[in-house]
């Protein structure tokens, strides 16, 4: 009986480890919600839940137009569900004016590096 319930208790605490990833990333890709504006353009941060429930919210692209305000929101609202921010990934990201993304958050131009992903887990 005692092997039983070990087992069992095994497996709710691995199942659990396994699902507490979140995933945040910028994305400049007026087709998934259409997040576009001519005169505030906008980015689409998409964030993945530990349930593989997506999520698409339009958010300006800019630091002039609030773009670190949005961010900041998004992230503070899944910091304070219990996650914790583990690692932060800029990509290369190569845009139409073929300036890169220079690998941090912002670019030199003030607009946010689309490629940047964020992910958060449950210590």
């Amino acid at each position: 009986m005692k092997k039983l319930l070990f087992v069992l208790a095994f497996a709710f605490i691995g199942q659990k480890a396994f699902s507490q990833i979140y995933l945040v990333t910028i994305v400049n890709d007026s087709s998934i919600n259409s997040c576009y504006n001519v005169l505030y353009p906008e980015v689409t941060l998409t964030k993945v839940a530990p349930t593989g429930v997506e999520t698409h919210i339009c958010i300006p692209s800019t630091v002039n137009n609030g773009a670190l305000t949005a961010l900041n929101a998004e992230l503070n609202s899944i910091t304070s569900q219990g996650y914790k921010l583990i690692e932060t990934n800029h990509t290369q990201y190569s845009s139409s004016n073929g300036s890169g993304g220079g690998g941090s958050l912002i670019r030199h131009n003030g607009f946010l590096n689309c490629g940047t992903t964020f992910i958060f887990a449950i210590p």
